[in-house]
């Protein structure tokens, strides 16, 4: 699969704000109840990894969170 650069800047773009924003302003114990916006975030990061782009740090920041929030 391919991207070209202006659809990858825009997921680049949407990926860290919205990261940006689950962390700045969840606390871990309300991860649980982002799950879909969880998982639509994982999509689009593997979208981008798929097409040889890199995620921000910030979106793997959360997503330890996440993990780390929903570990049973």
């Amino acid at each position: 699969m391919t991207i070209d650069q202006t659809t990858a800047k825009v997921l680049t773009d949407l990926l860290r704000e919205l990261s940006s924003e689950l962390d700045l302003h969840h606390e871990d114990e309300e991860f649980t109840a982002l799950k879909s916006t969880i998982e639509t975030l994982r999509s689009a990061a593997t979208l981008m990894t798929d097409a040889g782009h890199k995620t921000p740090e910030v979106y793997h920041h959360v997503m330890r969170r996440f993990e780390r929030a929903t570990r049973s």
